[in-house]
């Protein structure tokens, strides 16, 4: 494995870690604007930061698991399929409500590049 796929892989893990872990201590962090802000649950929303954590805590798993080389980067397709779903509907979100925010095209942008980044290493390896 090439350095550069183990410092994405473990900057994505640390990344996602924390993302799922900080509501649990009063935070949530937005990476769409790189900011922290407070976290109040609300009971009507609290399920899909519970399935967000969830999400973020598999993924984790996946690359840790890959990381410490237990499993193939062929192994990682539950996240290249949560990076391509995710791209998916969000575009599809920002289309239909007619959201102009570019930063959010610009972040959605880097998560599709991180999916192309991982269906080529997984290529790489392939062969």
């Amino acid at each position: 494995m090439q350095a550069i796929s183990k410092v994405v892989c473990l900057i994505l893990a640390i990344w996602l870690c924390a993302s799922a872990m900080l509501p649990l201590f009063g935070l949530n962090f937005i990476a769409s604007k790189l900011v922290l802000v407070g976290f109040t649950p609300n009971e009507d929303t609290l399920y899909l930061f519970v399935t967000r954590s969830a999400c973020m805590g598999t993924c984790v798993f996946y690359l840790l698991n890959f990381l410490r080389r237990k499993r193939p980067l062929s192994s990682l397709s539950p996240l290249l399929t949560l990076i391509v779903m995710h791209c998916v509907f969000g575009f599809a979100y920002l289309l239909v409500f007619e959201i102009g925010n570019m930063t959010l095209f610009v972040f959605l942008s880097l998560i599709a590049g991180l999916g192309f980044f991982f269906h080529s290493e997984n290529e790489r390896e392939r062969s």
